[in-house]
């Protein structure tokens, strides 16, 4: 049963306050008297029923999770040779999107200090873009639940997995659809464990990240080793591709602006964890504070992680063996330089359990992500997708990311070329977003002026995100597009563009269109869940106003 917006109704947890103490040891959440109306919509408030329970070593461990994960293990391949085997031209992209994610991770911060609430890109765009009225809020919340999925991890850890247990390459990368299957499952588990309590699945989510932390040690330990200590030519018999301005791909024709831009997309995807945390912002502890630390070092622990890595891919792996290696290249690594016992099962099994740690952040970050969603009552179930039913978690919009990740598994065909695919498909859709939240800034700066972040992102910073998006937005159109297909899907920028364009003629139908032939409006208010939750109800009004949705 739902109680009325002017119930007071008590908090699973009490709030932190700012500076992160606790508020009042028994602490109400009045959801009339902590919201507003924007643009004559109640506004859901800042807190949340779970209260703020992230503190700073939370939020490192969620942020280098969520950043190393499976993209530094199973992109550099695909990656080289998008730029024809050219290592230079891979360092240059990877400089160059690490500069993208620092000027992205400041712009985030400042509009996260501006908007200190749970989810992320989601204020920052309703906040700007109010005009058509709801267009940018719809459309969004239905896009993200479309791809609320987390497949590109889900692949890389039943591949990883399998490659431990002794399954060769050809096996894991072309042969079976095992992989997949194994992602599911764990995927599915993820949510489960997530949904039964948010204290355990924290604290779980904390040991994976202790590991991936040991993890980050390991692999910086082995490109030091490969870049100072290792003699290519003694392992194996095969020396790695040292020389930095040559061109290995035996057609340089093929590098064009469309592979050029995967490859960035690659790079980028790798970083991309600074733009899931703040989805979770109405949980962390003294938040101006701790992402102030948290951000910044958690990319620069990455970054050093990344090129370390990088160059030990370079200098050990010949051509061959990176072309070859597909998503596996890491584990392809760590067999050459430690041998089978060590290198394939013992730290490929760590590498999998690297990007479980990493499953579950963004399953965590994207669940919270759509409980926002859900609360604003746009789509279909809203009331019950929203809840933390039955066990004071997010079980059911938990519960939607792990349904569509595994159906995506299931009916994606088991080649490396999909893993690919999705990571393409997940990042031109957030360059997209990312190119308006950035143009958002200025607007939201010139409407106010004399509102100062404590946290201010550079003006070339956000200019570049500007410039950057713009071109990766483009790039894929130009050159063979045979690149960015797999099966029966078309290019990965189609797919996104015609996802968008779902997502806004769902918004086009239910506030525009069909209540202009039945002659009525919908008209938002709060109501109160018996956890403390508020959440949006829209009601239709006639006339008459006799007849409710």
């Amino acid at each position: 049963m739902s109680r009325e917006e002017d119930a007071k109704v008590p908090l699973l947890s009490s709030p932190r306050l700012e500076n992160g103490s606790s508020s009042d040891s028994y602490a109400y959440y009045d959801a009339a008297k902590t919201s507003e109306e924007v643009n004559g919509v109640p506004d859901l408030g800042n807190e949340v029923p779970q209260g703020r329970h992230l503190g700073l070593f939370s939020m490192i461990v969620m942020f280098v999770s969520r950043t190393v994960g499976s993209g530094i293990f199973a992109t550099p391949s695909s990656m080289f040779i998008n730029c024809g085997g050219n290592p230079l031209l891979f360092f240059i992209i990877w400089f160059i999107a690490t500069l993208a994610a620092f000027s992205g991770l400041y712009l985030f911060l400042e509009f996260g200090c501006l908007l200190p609430r749970s989810g992320g890109a989601k204020n920052f765009l309703e906040a700007v873009y109010d005009r058509p009225k709801l267009m940018m809020s719809v459309s969004l919340a239905a896009f993200s639940v479309l791809t609320c999925f987390s497949v590109s991890g889900a692949i890389v850890f039943g591949k990883y997995t399998l490659y431990a247990l002794g399954f060769d390459e050809e096996y894991v990368n072309v042969k079976s659809r095992m992989c997949n299957y194994i992602g599911a499952v764990s995927v599915m588990i993820i949510v489960v464990i997530h949904g039964v309590s948010v204290k355990h699945g924290i604290i779980v989510q904390n040991f994976l990240g202790g590991l991936k932390l040991l993890l980050v040690a390991v692999m910086s330990i082995t490109g030091i080793y490969a870049i100072f200590f290792n003699d290519p030519d003694a392992v194996n018999g095969t020396g790695g591709t040292t020389d930095f301005f040559s061109w290995h791909s035996q057609d340089t024709s093929l590098i064009t602006s469309s592979s050029l831009t995967a490859a960035f997309m690659q790079a980028f995807f790798c970083f991309s964890g600074w733009d899931g945390v703040h989805a979770v912002a109405s949980e962390i502890m003294d938040p101006v504070r701790t992402m102030r630390i948290a951000g910044p070092l958690s990319l620069l622990i990455s970054f050093a992680c990344y090129m370390l890595l990088n160059f030990a891919y370079i200098k050990v792996l010949s051509w061959d063996e990176i072309k070859h290696a597909g998503p596996l290249i890491g584990s392809v690594l760590f067999s050459k330089l430690y041998g089978k016992t060590v290198g394939r099962q013992l730290v490929t099994l760590s590498v999998a359990v690297s990007t479980a740690s990493n499953l579950f952040v963004v399953i965590y970050s994207t669940s919270r992500m759509n409980q926002e969603f859900f609360r604003e009552g746009y789509l279909p179930f809203s009331k019950k997708m929203a809840s933390n039913w039955p066990w004071g978690a997010p079980f059911p919009s938990l519960l939607c990311c792990g349904v569509i990740t595994s159906l995506w598994l299931i009916m994606l065909p088991q080649s490396g070329k999909a893993y690919d695919y999705l990571v393409n498909f997940e990042g031109y859709h957030k360059q997209f977003f990312l190119m308006l939240i950035a143009i958002g800034l200025f607007i939201y700066r010139r409407r106010h002026p004399d509102t100062r972040a404590e946290i201010r992102a550079s003006l070339v910073g956000v200019g570049f995100i500007i410039f950057i998006s713009a071109y990766l937005m483009a790039g894929p159109f130009f050159g063979d597009q045979s690149i960015n297909k797999v099966a029966w899907l078309p290019p990965y920028q189609i797919t996104a563009i015609l996802t968008l364009i779902l997502s806004f003629i769902f918004w086009l139908l239910k506030f525009v269109i069909i209540p202009r032939i039945f002659g009525y409006q919908l008209q938002a208010s709060l109501i109160t869940l018996d956890d403390g939750l508020a959440i949006k109800q829209w009601k239709r009004q006639y006339t008459d106003h006799t007849l409710d949705q």
